[in-house]
């Protein structure tokens, strides 16, 4: 019991460290513990995506995968390292597992980025109309959304989402409000 209480005591001040950035503090303490499980290996591998070595990343992010298969975040973390590297395929199929165990906005996003990038702009509306069912107000996909539209030559409609994604204009119940 007490050993499962210092772990928990243990990934806790690891995260407050990840959240200060004191990543190489964070990563000391999560390589001292002996008996390390998929959460540990989860977070010395996103610790190292945050400090580019993303093949040290890779390697731990699969430790925790072989120890615990449906943590969506694991494959979400993949899915980027493998964006980085430019393998987009496996990029592709680490966000869709990532969708698959929890349809979460950022992994949807990146998949359409992903999509978007190819030109295949009607699977990546896809995605992107996924997650702003789930949140209209996300910068980053009515970013994407707007220049995946000015790609298109539809310059009006690219302009709305990036306008959103700017904050120049906010969409409520009633509308459209200009936002000063």
């Amino acid at each position: 019991f007490y050993l499962n209480m210092s772990k928990e005591n243990l990934i806790r001040d690891s995260l407050k460290l990840i959240n200060e950035k004191k990543f190489a503090e964070a990563l000391q303490n999560l390589q001292d513990v002996s008996e390390k499980d998929a959460n540990i290996y989860f977070l010395i591998g996103s610790i190292y995506i945050s400090i580019g070595k993303l093949d040290l990343a890779e390697e731990n992010l699969k430790k925790s995968e072989k120890l615990n298969n449906r943590n969506f975040s694991v494959f979400h973390n993949l899915g980027i390292i493998a964006g980085i590297k430019k393998n987009f395929e496996s990029a592709k199929i680490n966000f869709l597992k990532a969708i698959e165990i929890n349809e979460n906005i950022d992994s949807l996003s990146e998949l359409g980025r992903i999509y978007s990038n190819e030109n295949n702009f009607d699977e990546a509306l896809k995605y992107f109309e996924k997650v702003l069912t789930k949140d209209p107000n996300h910068k980053k996909t009515n970013l994407r959304v707007g220049n995946m539209y000015f790609q298109m030559n539809e310059h009006k409609r690219g302009l709305k989402y990036i306008q959103k994604a700017t904050g120049l204009i906010r969409f409520t119940n009633s509308g459209i409000e200009i936002i000063q």
